[in-house]
């Protein structure tokens, strides 16, 4: 698509589309810039419309378009038809982050340039008009993955698929078919790594699968990539059986890439986990204190739950996804002691924490009093790890994670 002299309307202000926005112009085309959950005045005079992630598909802009037959581009798809590099493409319901700044890591070890970008980092579409760089290493979230056509993924790797986000998709099968997307334009020269178990049914394109356990994985403390002895699993600086498949799902996507084991275990062990991913926040009075901001869903509290030592408090809630939460407190008996919840879902959680049996369980009316009635009650470690979204009360993950921090050290008395 040429997009000199076209007019292009993009509907979202932040990252995704400021990032689509200023591709576009780069490239000559009339861009406005529009936020709203309307079709806005003069829609028909554009030609195309690029729309940020996590806007529904119910949003009246996609009908318009539809009826009114104009092209509709997500900003990773923008990105895909600017990019003339190869993609190592990654998604799944958590680890991704990790695994793309492990990525990001060896590539940094190896030599070699390459652009960070997507879900984290920079905007692809702004990246990929501007060149410069060898390689993509992009996160893909499921959102990002409905808008991403028509990229080309010459490696993908989804860390894993657990329930998440069914608030917008409606379904663990919709949710699904979101992430096996990235596949979508991959062939038999491209490589999906999934992990051993992971259904590929109804899986659009034909890549060469690889599959943790079989092709790769850990054996006696040490990672093999095929026969090949990697290194030691000690040698990680990150905690968790987790980040141990997330250094795996990285390391064979940079190996198949033809990047020289050297640089790769170089990458992994010098590679520290990012903030707010269990991160050690202090101690007070014996008791540590743990910040995991990040573990937005079920399946990312449990591997942080995996992760303490000693009796366990768990400090949980915020915003919901439309998630049923006994699971998680079924799976965290035996394991994590106590449960504080607070935030827009506390009062659901409350109920799913009692139906598992949970008898110490406290509902805090904000996150100052979790953090307080949690340290006074003889814990060896406490983790603040939601398995919730933030946006009840913070912008993001970041700032709840600070939020959290800062309630902990007011224990100190700063």
């Amino acid at each position: 698509m040429i997009f000199k002299g076209r007019k292009a309307l993009v509907l979202g202000s932040g990252r995704s589309g400021k990032g689509a926005a200023e591709a576009l112009k780069a490239e000559g085309a009339e861009v406005t810039v529009t936020t709203g959950d309307g079709v806005p005045a003069g829609a028909d005079n554009y030609d195309l419309f690029v729309i940020s992630p996590g806007i529904k598909h119910s949003h009246p802009l996609y009908r318009y378009a539809l009826l009114h037959n104009v092209p509709v581009l997500g900003e990773i798809g923008l990105g895909a038809m600017l990019n003339k590099q190869p993609v190592i493409a990654v998604t799944g319901t958590n680890g991704k982050t990790t695994t793309v700044e492990m990525l990001g890591s060896i590539y940094r070890a190896a030599g070699i340039n390459a652009a960070v970008c997507g879900n984290i980092g920079r905007s692809f579409a702004e990246a990929a008009e501007r060149g410069g760089y060898e390689r993509v290493i992009l996160e893909l979230s499921s959102f990002q993955l409905l808008q991403a056509a028509p990229l080309h993924a010459h490696i993908a790797v989804i860390t894993n698929i657990a329930e998440d986000h069914l608030d917008y998709h409606g379904s663990m099968l919709e949710y699904r078919h979101a992430k096996l997307r990235i596949a979508d334009f991959q062939t038999s020269g491209d490589y999906l790594i999934v992990p051993s178990e992971l259904n590929l049914i109804g899986m659009r394109g034909n890549p060469t699968v690889r599959r943790m356990g079989r092709d790769f994985g850990e054996v006696g403390g040490a990672l093999y990539l095929g026969d090949n002895f990697l290194m030691r699993t000690e040698e990680l600086k990150v905690l968790g059986a987790h980040n141990v498949q997330n250094a795996l799902n990285a390391a064979y996507a940079a190996f198949l890439d033809g990047v020289e084991s050297l640089f790769i275990c170089e990458g992994l062990a010098s590679f520290k986990a990012s903030e707010h991913r269990i991160t050690a926040v202090g101690e007070y009075n014996g008791t540590a204190f743990y910040n995991d901001s990040k573990g937005t869903n079920i399946s990312a509290t449990l591997a942080a739950a995996e992760c303490m030592r000693g009796r366990v408090a768990l400090i949980a809630g915020g915003s919901d996804k439309g998630l049923d939460y006994r699971p998680l407190f079924t799976a965290l008996k035996g394991r994590v002691a106590a449960v504080f919840v607070t935030g827009g879902n506390a009062e659901k959680m409350m109920k799913a924490a009692e139906e598992a049996g949970y008898t110490e369980a406290v509902l805090c009316e904000d996150l100052g009093e979790a953090v307080r009635r949690a340290a006074t009650s003889g814990y060896d470690s406490v983790l603040f790890s939601p398995a919730s979204a933030s946006f009840d009360r913070y912008k993001n993950y970041e700032e709840r994670g600070e939020a959290f921090e800062r309630e902990v050290r007011k224990l100190f008395g700063n």
